[in-house]
C-alpha cells in the first residue's frame, strides 16, 4: 500500500480534513498518515509514526471492531504522551493487499466540555434538591424536563415520572372556582408566548390525589438569543403559613381573654399573658403586638417571621 492513497489534489485534500487519518496494513504497520494525524501522534523533535506497530499508537485498539465505529480510546504520541480519541476503521483492499484506514478525533476539548457540563449539572442538582421551593423547568411547548423534590411532593409524583408531561394540564388545568382554565389563557402560555414573567398569588394547585393546594407562583422564561426555549416555574405553598397564621390568631384571641370569659381591660395583666407592646416602630394605625414566650405576633405578623 502507498503511504498516501492518490497523489496530488487528493493527497492536498487528505491533508486539509480536520481528523487525522492513519493508515495501517496487513501487518499492523502504520504506513501513512494525514498532516492532522502527524499533528496529534508525532512530538516535536521525536521520530515519526510511520514504521510503528499500530498498538504503538492506540494500545486499546481491537482487531475485532472493524470495520466500524471503533470507540473512545486513548491515543499515544511518540513521546509517550496521551489524549482521548474518537477512532472509526474502514477496511482498505489495493491490488490484493488488505490494510485499514483509522479516521481519528481529538476529544480532549470536548471531554473537558463535557466535564464542565457534567459538574455544573451536578451542582444545579444538589441546588435544587436543598431548595425548599418546588421547581419546574419546562420546554417551550410546557412540557416538564426537570422537576426538583420539593415540586414532585407538591405535586403528588414521583419525579421520574414527570419528565415529559404536560404542567399545566397536570396540575394547573382548573382555577379556584372549578372552571377549566385553558392552556393558551394560562400565565405559563403567556410567558412561553412573550417571554413576560409573571407571579400569580393564590394559584390552585390539583396534585395527583385530587387535593387542592393554594400555592404563590412566578413564572420566568428561558431565552436562547432573542428566543424563548422554556420557563423555569417555582410553588411556594402557603398552606402551612396559613395554617400557621389561623392558629396564631386563635392563641391571640384567647389570650385576650380571662378564665372567666371576659374580654380583658386594655393593658391588663392576665396570669400567662404578656403585657400589650407597642409594635415595633410605633408608627400610626399599627396593631399592638402581643409578647408571650419572647416570641411577637401582630396583627398579620404571619407567625413571627
Amino acid at each position: 500500500m502507498s503511504p498516501m492513497p492518490g497523489g496530488g489534489r487528493s493527497a492536498a485534500a487528505v491533508d486539509a480534513l480536520p481528523d487525522g487519518l492513519v493508515f495501517v496494513d496487513g501487518n499492523g504497520t502504520v504506513v501513512g498518515a494525514n498532516a492532522r494525524a502527524l499533528a496529534l501522534f508525532e512530538a516535536g523533535g521525536d521520530t515519526g509514526i510511520v514504521g510503528r506497530g499500530l498498538l504503538d499508537l492506540l494500545p486499546d485498539f481491537d482487531w475485532r471492531d472493524v470495520p466500524g465505529p471503533v470507540g473512545r480510546m486513548r491515543g499515544r504520541r511518540t513521546d509517550g504522551g496521551v489524549f482521548a480519541a474518537d477512532v472509526v476503521a474502514v477496511r482498505l483492499e489495493d491490488g490484493g493487499e488488505h490494510g485499514l484506514m483509522l479516521v481519528v478525533r481529538d476529544l480532549t476539548g470536548v471531554l473537558d466540555a463535557e466535564t464542565a457540563l457534567a459538574d455544573a449539572r451536578r451542582q444545579t442538582e444538589a441546588v435544587l434538591r436543598a431548595v425548599g421551593e418546588g421547581v419546574v423547568g419546562t420546554d417551550a411547548e410546557g412540557r416538564i424536563v426537570l422537576v426538583n423534590p420539593a415540586a414532585a411532593q407538591l405535586m403528588g409524583y414521583r419525579a421520574s415520572a414527570l419528565g415529559g408531561r404536560e404542567l399545566h394540564a397536570l396540575v394547573l388545568h382548573t382555577g379556584g372556582d372549578g372552571e377549566p382554565v385553558p392552556f393558551e389563557e394560562s400565565p405559563l402560555a403567556d410567558t412561553l408566548r412573550t417571554g413576560r414573567r409573571h407571579r400569580v398569588q393564590g394559584q390552585v394547585l390539583w396534585a395527583r390525589d385530587g387535593d387542592r393546594l393554594v400555592v404563590d407562583v412566578t413564572i420566568a422564561p428561558v431565552c436562547a438569543g432573542e428566543r424563548v426555549v422554556g420557563a423555569v416555574v417555582t410553588f411556594v405553598d402557603r398552606g402551612p403559613d396559613r395554617r400557621l397564621a389561623h392558629r396564631h390568631a386563635a392563641e391571640v384571641a384567647a389570650q385576650a381573654r380571662t378564665p372567666w370569659g371576659r374580654t380583658a381591660p386594655p393593658g391588663a395583666a392576665v396570669r400567662g399573658v404578656g403585657r400589650a407592646a407597642p409594635a415595633a416602630g410605633g408608627g400610626r394605625g399599627r396593631c399592638p403586638a402581643w409578647t408571650s414566650g419572647g416570641v411577637a405576633y401582630g396583627a398579620g405578623g404571619g407567625g413571627g417571621r
